[in-house]
């Protein structure tokens, strides 16, 4: 006998939540697409006006926590595109309400003080998991998300442990990306929920999972942890021009100076400006100056542009000898860094972190890095040295350093620069592939 189907019920939208009409068309949404996915990444409240036509609360700014997460689950919309599938793609602290959204802004504020602070950057190393574990994001997103995710009855792709975790306690299965190669705690809250299923960089993260289940005492069956790879965005393969390894000996080599959703490494990257700048005027070396959606970094390198003399370039002029692109949210900056610096680049200069890393080496280009945010990013930048594409950036030596590796022959009378472009190229493809791997293994949970 055919089981009754549940009635469906129509759950006011909580008064107190911002931008009430939004949630409640999102939460319709979510339930009728093949692939719901989740983050907790940033607001994007002009983006949602577009759409639905709600007018964003004077009294609020847009907040960027990481742009990692939000780039991770747009690879995931845009794969879901280019497959045919029906999506949609939700961050909750877009309706975080006015009540709890200083707890938002705390955390955005303490990030970007933390980014900026050596010394508060150290002592947030030592003591990762406990503030993670008590920083106020999670119950102003809790609410939100419980609403907007209300209707969903299929596997839920979560591009946030903290969201992961809410779903899987309001009784819904989740797919759950872990974004680094690197295991938080966090990431095994409900680690012997059979509603939970795993999506890793590679094996050496899916044995760091298991082993860590093991020591928290959860028993993870092997088959609820799956390789993936990476989300990276296809539209980074697609958008290289036929790179040429050997282009650089012909020209300016091509630079990307970039930080991420916090504003990290300010202070490295002013040292290493000031060293480039003569490079720059010699006609040896073209700068795109990513900012993000950060201000003071936007005003930095206009700074440093004025002082030095740098005549300024529009977006799309390739051959200018120093851009700067920023945007007020994080959906309008990652469409910059997409149309204008991969395409463009032969390297970037970054700190090692899961999304630029990652997308920088799709796009064909060789790394170097900045001081790592945390022990995930050291696991990343040995990924990456070990497969011959980065080396750690010598802040106050930058243009000799640059020399050494465009000039200098290190294997078959080619220099490092020519032989990490080389190695890139050949890794393209396997790293593009992340975003599509994990639609499949979310059809199967479909099933």
């Amino acid at each position: 006998m055919p089981k009754k189907k549940k009635p469906e019920t129509h759950q006011p939208v909580p008064e107190e939540l911002s931008f009430m009409r939004t949630a409640h068309e999102e939460r319709h949404l979510l339930e009728t697409v093949q692939v719901p996915i989740v983050t907790v990444s940033a607001t994007f409240k002009e983006e949602l006006e577009e759409r639905f036509g709600e007018d964003v609360p004077e009294d609020t700014q847009d907040v960027t926590f990481s742009r990692a997460h939000y780039s991770m689950a747009n690879a995931v919309v845009v794969a879901a595109t280019k497959k045919k599938k029906t999506f949609w793609m939700i961050d909750p602290t877009n309706y975080v309400s006015a009540k709890d959204w200083p707890k938002i802004m705390f955390t955005e504020r303490m990030g970007r003080l933390i980014a900026r602070n050596s010394i508060l950057k150290d002592l947030k190393d030592m003591v990762d998991t406990r503030i993670r574990n008590q920083l106020p994001l999670t119950a102003a997103i809790r609410e939100p998300l419980t609403y907007v995710t209300g209707r969903v009855s299929k596997p839920i792709i979560s591009l946030h442990y903290e969201a992961g975790n809410i779903l899987l306690e309001n009784g819904h299965s989740v797919l759950q990306v872990v974004t680094d190669p690197h295991v938080r705690p966090q990431y095994l809250t409900h680690a012997d929920n059979n509603k939970l299923t795993w999506a890793v960089f590679d094996a050496k993260t899916k044995a760091q999972l298991l082993e860590l289940g093991y020591i928290l005492g959860h028993k993870i069956k092997e088959s609820r942890v799956h390789i993936t790879g990476c989300p990276v965005d296809p539209r980074i393969k697609t958008k290289d021009r036929n790179k040429s390894t050997k282009a650089f000996k012909k020209r300016p080599l091509r630079l990307a100076i970039t930080t991420g959703g916090l504003g990290t490494n300010k202070k490295e990257i002013e040292t290493i400006l000031t060293q480039l700048a003569p490079e720059i005027k010699k006609d040896k070396l073209q700068i795109i100056a990513y900012a993000g959606v950060h201000e003071d970094f936007a005003n930095m390198f206009h700074k440093f542009a004025k002082e030095h003399k740098i005549k300024l370039g529009k977006n799309d002029d390739k051959n200018a000898p120093l851009r700067i692109l920023r945007d007020d949210d994080i959906v309008g900056a990652n469409e910059l860094i997409l149309d204008h610096v991969f395409p463009w680049a032969d390297g970037f200069l970054t700190k090692p972190s899961g999304d630029m890393a990652y997308e920088a080496v799709t796009a064909g280009c060789f790394l170097l890095t900045l001081k790592p945010w945390g022990e995930w990013e050291e696991s990343i930048r040995q990924y990456f040295e070990e497969l011959g594409v980065s080396v750690p950036a010598r802040t106050h030596d930058i243009v000799k350093q640059l020399e050494a590796l465009s000039t200098v022959a290190v294997k078959d009378k080619k220099p490092w620069i020519e032989l990490a472009l080389e190695r890139a190229s050949k890794l393209q493809l396997p790293l593009s592939k992340g975003a599509s791997n994990i639609l499949r293994l979310h059809a199967k949970l479909s099933k």
